[in-house]
């Protein structure tokens, strides 16, 4: 194996779960490649991307285990505009940048926030969304 990124994850680190989007400080953005959960709290954790002939991992500090990832290149980053809070199955999101995005999965969860970062990421199946200080995404489509 070889490594070809040495970063640190952006802001807090809460392990991964499902299709978890990491966003390194270098500007990268890795997704988790298939179904695994381990939780694990860090504050801006060393990783290391390592490649093992066409497949690529994740090696994050303090964890024995690697995770299969794959680089994302498709991805938007805004604020939605005003308050937040939450989604609630039909849920349109204002984003600064001028779009809007509508919830396409049933699916309810309260958090309250003014103006939080969002991510929207193409999985390559589907659009998510995530919220600053959230760990759940939701399934959107731009409208």
């Amino acid at each position: 194996m070889r490594v070809i990124v040495s970063s640190k994850i952006y802001g807090a680190f809460y392990g991964w779960s499902g299709k978890t989007l990491f966003k390194l400080i270098n500007g990268q953005y890795w997704m988790q490649k298939s179904y695994n959960y381990k939780y694990k709290y860090k504050y801006r954790p060393n990783i290391e991307i390592v490649e093992d002939g066409s497949n690529k991992y994740l090696k994050v500090e303090g964890i024995d285990k690697l995770l299969p990832v794959r680089r994302v290149t498709d991805v938007i980053e805004s604020n939605i505009t005003g308050e937040f809070k939450g989604w609630d199955g039909n849920t349109v999101f204002h984003l600064d940048n001028g779009q809007q995005w509508k919830q396409s999965e049933y699916a309810y969860t309260y958090h309250y926030a003014y103006r939080p970062e969002v991510i929207i990421y193409n999985t390559g199946t589907e659009y998510l969304l995530s919220v600053e200080g959230m760990k759940d995404t939701i399934s959107v489509r731009r409208i």
